[in-house]
């Protein structure tokens, strides 16, 4: 399946890999984002989705809406709550209710971070949802509405619940932050926490596929994993970025502390995205070798935070 898709938040990592995806695959695709969108070769407009209708007139029943508009910081959202709410529930909100209006299919990109953090691993999609953060609040609050307008209204509702995506294009997070760490001092690196964390995580342009996938062969009212299934421990992986990198001997030094939100381990189920077609294709190595690559290229240098 091809057709009309509008990304919102498209000038984001995750929004820009999901354009060039679409595009490539055949799709006309209208990229939505608070700033201008450049370079992404495709129509785009300038607009803020938390204001009410402004998407509307831009869609129809043929439509499918990818809802990528987000604060992505769990740091950021505890230490201003309401910001959060505001851009990550509200624009929810209103993007859902053009999609209502419409007759849109709106895929909405959520976070496993809406998980309880005492689930049995790995996690599925039945497990008990509690948020630990603002932000992972406003995730489930989006999938609640989600639910609410698919059962209410019969809207056409996805979701795609991911895990930790990296890859080309990234500016924070962990992997990022570790690239920069060990390009700093080759010698030693800082690690958030114990180091004992588990993540899971998923490349880029599988995540790309994996959100076409759930658009085109999901169910509606339906929700997935979206993550490679693959569990990796922090110390593990600074040793596997500091290896690749040619600094195998590099000390690891974790710091004991973390920040509020953070959850300890997690990492995906995948069985029930696989059974709609969808498999991850790039293993953690090669996306690790693409990322330090493209980032030893100079690229993508803003400051940024792990998580």
């Amino acid at each position: 399946m091809t057709g009309k898709a509008v990304v919102t938040g498209a000038n984001g990592f995750i929004g820009k890999n999901l354009v060039a995806h679409l595009i490539g695959a055949g799709w006309k695709v209208l990229a939505v984002d608070k700033v201008p969108c450049e370079g992404l070769g495709t129509e785009s407009l300038t607009l803020d989705v938390a204001t009410p209708g402004v998407l509307t007139p831009r869609l129809d029943d043929r439509t499918v809406v990818f809802h990528l508009a987000a604060s992505a910081d769990i740091r950021t959202s505890v230490e201003d709550p309401r910001m959060d709410f505001t851009n990550n529930v509200g624009g929810l909100f209103e993007t859902l209710e053009s999609a209502r209006g419409r007759g849109s299919r709106f895929v909405f990109a959520s976070s496993a971070s809406v998980f309880d953090a005492g689930n049995d691993l790995p996690w599925t999609e039945t497990g008990l949802q509690r948020p630990m953060s603002p932000y992972a609040a406003g995730k489930l609050a989006g999938e609640v509405y989600c639910s609410a307008y698919h059962r209410c209204y019969g809207v056409d509702v996805r979701v795609a619940r991911m895990f930790n995506v990296y890859g080309i294009g990234m500016v924070r997070f962990a992997i990022h932050d570790l690239i920069r760490k060990i390009q700093a001092n080759p010698a030693r690196i800082e690690i958030l926490g114990d180091g004992n964390q588990v993540r899971d995580f998923l490349y880029v342009e599988d995540a790309a596929r994996g959100l076409t996938a759930i658009a085109t062969n999901g169910k509606p009212g339906e929700d997935y994993n979206l993550a490679s299934g693959a569990p990796v421990r922090l110390l593990d992986l600074a040793r596997a970025i500091a290896t690749l990198m040619g600094h195998s001997s590099i000390m690891l030094a974790p710091t004991g502390r973390s920040f509020p939100g953070d959850t300890p381990k997690w990492y995906a189920d995948i069985s029930k995205i696989r059974g709609i077609g969808w498999e991850p294709q790039v293993p953690l190595d090669e996306g690790l070798r693409r990322t330090i690559a493209w980032l030893g290229a100079g690229a993508g240098t803003r400051p940024a935070r792990a998580r």
